[in-house]
């Protein structure tokens, strides 16, 4: 991790030192929490972007531009991100923006208008709520299914299993809010009664209340509905015995970096939903991609997960939209050639975007996590 960090600190530095874009430069912005609560699963997104962009300006750009990456750290604090993105979009002129997280920090530059105001669209955005799909989100394009569709899947799970008694952990803002509207719309249709709703604040580091109390309640389901940092920091402290309960987590928990963090015995039999195919498998040509980029020398040190494979997807999907855009894209441009993605084939995976789709994909399967943190599905 500190080698990634040492590349994302020398990756900032020389964007600092670029100053405003040049002839012959695309730039593309991202704002996110590198520090933070998400820092530790944001700091090989970053690296991967970064050397795919390496990759890409290596064999000579797109269009003959040199594709620049223009990063900006909100600490994962939404009080921040508005302002820094309405700063990459007026200051560094960015044609486009690319993997946003957090659910409140998207809301944030949604409710700020200057996506639209600008017309530049944010491609991949780490959140499934569904308020970042309705009115004021057209310039935000999305390549996973919603928080709902990812709740409603692990319900179905557990209606087959019989389980009819569940906990809930989740985090006190917007994100959690939407959480519960369809965790409560999944008890009604699976029949399950949610026995313990216990909220963490954002940032919060001891869970070990937060855990006692779910055991008490003794559910045979638990449902960690929290960002990577709190589903570790819950699963460090939770000491129920093996078997009381299936806990079940969203997409964007790694299992590697819960088995590594926690210990792979006490993760073991998780239930991740996922929201991308396993990168691993040799079906798709999208996957065989990525693989290939991991083992050239621009993706040393990136792991090989369902969450890093998301960030390429996006990275790509973007790239492709810049190049589609012309030898000078514009974010009208880029835009444009994003909702002509009707039906499209990015190397095998379907892109479904239009003129009044933003919603690109609606993917979904289930991992259990297994032997050496390795998510089987």
């Amino acid at each position: 991790m500190s080698t990634l960090r040492n590349m994302l600190a020398a990756s900032i530095t020389a964007i600092a030192l670029a100053g405003v874009a040049t002839a012959g430069e695309v730039r593309i912005g991202s704002v996110s929490g590198i520090t933070g609560p998400n820092g530790a699963t944001g700091a090989e997104g970053v690296a991967l972007v970064n050397g795919y962009f390496d990759m890409i300006n290596a064999k000579g750009g797109i269009n003959g531009n040199t594709i620049v990456r223009v990063t900006k750290d909100d600490q994962y604090d939404p009080r921040r991100t508005a302002a820094l993105v309405d700063e990459v979009i007026n200051k560094d002129n960015v044609v486009a923006l690319l993997n946003a997280v957090g659910t409140a920090n998207a809301i944030a530059v949604m409710k700020s208008g200057i996506l639209n105001k600008s017309k530049v669209p944010l491609v991949g955005v780490f959140s499934g709520a569904d308020v970042l799909r309705g009115p004021g989100s057209e310039q935000i394009f999305h390549t996973r299914a919603t928080y709902t569709d990812e709740v409603m899947k692990i319900s179905r799970l557990v209606s087959t299993l019989g389980i009819k008694r569940v906990a809930l952990l989740y985090q006190d803002d917007g994100f959690g809010a939407g959480i519960n509207q369809s965790v409560a719309k999944a008890a009604e249709q699976y029949g399950f009664e949610v026995i313990n709703k216990t909220a963490y604040k954002t940032g919060e580091t001891d869970f070990t209340q937060h855990a006692k109390a779910m055991i008490s309640a003794k559910p045979q389901a638990i449902f960690l509905m929290g960002v990577p940092d709190a589903v570790t920091r819950f699963m460090k402290v939770y000491d129920a015995p093996a078997g009381a309960s299936q806990i079940y987590t969203l997409s964007f928990v790694p299992a590697k970096m819960l088995a590594a963090e926690v210990g792979e015995k006490r993760v073991r039999g998780m239930g991740i939903s996922q929201v991308v195919p396993n990168p691993e498998t040799t079906t798709l040509p999208l996957a065989k991609e990525f693989q290939a980029f991991l083992k050239s020398p621009y993706g040393k040190g990136i792991s090989s997960n369902p969450t890093n494979f998301e960030v390429f997807i996006n990275t790509r999907l973007l790239l492709e939209a810049v190049r589609m855009a012309g030898s000078n894209p514009t974010p009208e441009k880029v835009t444009k050639a994003l909702t002509s993605m009707n039906g499209y084939q990015l190397a095998g995976y379907p892109i479904n975007f239009s003129d009044t789709n933003r919603s690109g994909s609606h993917y979904l399967d289930i991992g259990v996590v297994g032997f050496n943190g390795r998510l089987n599905y």
